[in-house]
């Protein structure tokens, strides 16, 4: 089965550089439009379901592409980016001279990756032979890749990331695929 992992539209927090981890920032205007030509880009391609995180800008991006696609969305939690505790909403420069070692009451990456993991392994299970998307976050992909062992420079708004799942072991098959927005220079990428 494929998993299609896609990271959300912009926000204005990806483009003023801050920490967002589990705080609820919306998709801004250029977000949506992302949001939008990824779910056009998709229109063609079926999936059998379509999973988000909680948060809205992850779901706002999951609705886009249902409302294309066709695919129903059902909420996940599990999917959420991981948790930054204190350093969420500070400039990520900021977030660095303050918190070299992370914020003290952040979620460990090592527990992070687990749940994600854990969480994508029974989104497999649920789906054995078919193809789903799921809307998840910046730190979620890497986390994946990671895992895998494969390298990235950076994972994009409304990027694609297609993995295999075969038993419990993730293949990749594309990393960071942002055609639909090749044409449009004026919607930024941002990486955070």
């Amino acid at each position: 089965m494929e998993i299609w992992l896609v990271r959300h539209g912009e926000t204005d927090w990806n483009v003023e550089g801050r920490v967002q981890g589990w705080t609820d920032v919306p998709l801004n205007e250029v977000g949506k439009r992302q949001a939008d030509r990824l779910a056009a880009w998709l229109k063609s391609v079926h999936f059998d379901h379509i999973y988000s995180s909680d948060l809205g800008r992850a779901l706002e991006t999951a609705e886009r592409v249902s409302r294309t696609t066709g695919a129903p969305v059902t909420v996940r939690p599990c999917l959420r980016e991981h948790y930054f505790g204190q350093a969420e909403g500070l400039l990520r420069t900021e977030s660095l001279r303050r918190f070299p070692n992370g914020a003290p009451d952040r979620e460990p990456p090592e527990q992070a990756t687990e749940r994600i993991l854990k969480c994508l392994r029974e989104i497999a299970r649920q789906h054995p032979h078919g193809r789903v998307l799921v809307a998840t976050h910046g730190g979620v992909v890497r986390s994946v890749l990671r895992f895998m062992g494969v390298e990235f420079a950076t994972i994009d708004n409304t990027s694609v990331t297609r993995i295999s799942v075969i038993g419990d072991t993730f293949h990749a098959l594309g990393v960071n695929e942002t055609p639909h927005l090749a044409d449009l220079p004026a919607l930024r990428q941002s990486n955070g």
